[in-house]
């Protein structure tokens, strides 16, 4: 097979990946609630992975009541991940799960 000079290969561009990162919430460390937070990361973690474009960077945990007040510091860890560019989509079972007051800029 004799070769053609005039075709040049050009290889393809990779895909960039996309930074994911996950979070889950339960409202106390019930036994019960702590089974359903192990099956939301249990979930998502299948979800991101089943992605081949995905990368999953960090997985966000948080076991507090809204009515006590809780920090909520992997959330608020979560936010500034994202506002420094770090994450670029986040999974999460249910807006729901994040009952807010104020709208989050990022």
């Amino acid at each position: 097979m004799q070769e053609n000079s005039k075709v040049h290969f050009i290889p393809p561009i990779p895909k960039r990946e996309k930074r994911v990162g996950i979070y889950c919430r339960v409202s106390t460390n019930s036994m019960e609630q702590l089974q359903s937070l192990t099956a939301q990361v249990s979930h998502l973690t299948r979800l991101t992975v089943s992605m081949p474009q995905w990368l999953l960077l960090d997985v966000y945990m948080d076991v507090a009541t809204s009515k006590t007040g809780a920090s909520r510091k992997e959330f608020n860890r979560m936010l500034e991940d994202c506002r420094s560019n770090k994450l670029e989509i986040v999974l999460t079972k249910s807006i729901s799960r994040r009952k807010m007051n104020h709208e989050v800029k990022i």
